[in-house]
């Protein structure tokens, strides 16, 4: 009797239809993409954005420590060009958030810079440095599964500020405008795009991505800003940064604490 039982359970065990299998398939398949629509938004608006703050801070602590102790002679600096793919400044901007900031690395290639969470932000090689006349242009993500440097692009306001941090001390941009481009209207990339401005003297600071902000990339949207001044890393952050930027401040207080 117990084997007969038994044949039964097996013969039924046997009996998978297809549409189960295609039901259950389709079940995982939901599962799978409801786990990721949950995980992408808090893996690129709170883990990537807590990494990039703990970075850029580790940045400025480092440049803080090789900073020359000679005083500054009032000329602004040119930064150096860096190696493909390395870090070489940090983008602040308060209205993307109060205490955004993301690295900028040489090269928009999107497999060594654009991609990466511990860089997002890229610099175009054959435009200018922060410092010297023309512009500087870089290129970030405006949505994707990775990163989104540049997804509050739309927040900018005539006459904020946004500051470029390198090793020698921060350059201070106001947004002027923002425009929106087919992708191969690369002229956006010359020293002086669709803005006026006297070559060899004017500096631009130029911000290149992805338009709609959820709908792909058929268009790019350009966002330009104009050179304000400069501050050497003697001096510690602008103080607008700090007023716009608190934790700025308490960072900067425990670092002098500690010394």
């Amino acid at each position: 009797m117990s084997e007969t039982v038994e044949r039964g359970r097996r013969r039924r065990r046997a009996r998978l239809s297809p549409l189960t299998v295609i039901g259950e398939l389709l079940l995982v398949g939901g599962l799978a993409v409801m786990g990721y629509i949950v995980w992408q938004p808090w893996h690129t608006g709170v883990g990537v954005t807590a990494k990039q703050t703990d970075l850029s801070a580790e940045d400025s602590a480092q440049w803080d420590s090789e900073a020359a102790s000679a005083p500054f002679d009032g000329v602004v600096p040119v930064t150096a060009r860096p190696a493909d793919a390395e870090v070489f400044a940090v983008l602040r901007v308060p209205a993307f958030g109060t205490t955004y900031a993301n690295r900028v690395a040489e090269t928009t290639k999107w497999e060594t810079v654009l991609n990466l969470d511990d860089k997002g932000i890229g610099h175009y090689e054959m435009t200018q440095m922060p410092g010297e006349p023309g512009n500087v242009a870089l290129a970030g993500h405006r949505s994707g599964p990775l990163i989104n440097s540049f997804r509050e692009v739309m927040n900018l306001r005539v006459g904020d500020p946004l500051f470029v941090e390198t090793a020698d001390g921060w350059y201070t941009y106001r947004f002027r405008s923002i425009e929106y481009v087919l992708p191969d209207e690369t002229d956006v990339l010359n020293p002086f795009p669709r803005l006026e401005g006297t070559p060899g003297d004017d500096q631009i600071l130029t911000l290149t991505t992805c338009h709609p902000k959820m709908a792909g990339s058929d268009e790019r949207a350009i966002a330009y800003s104009v050179y304000e001044g400069f501050q050497p890393r003697s001096d510690g952050p602008p103080q607008e940064l700090l007023e716009l930027n608190p934790t700025m401040g308490a960072t900067q207080a425990l670092r002098g604490d500690q010394e």
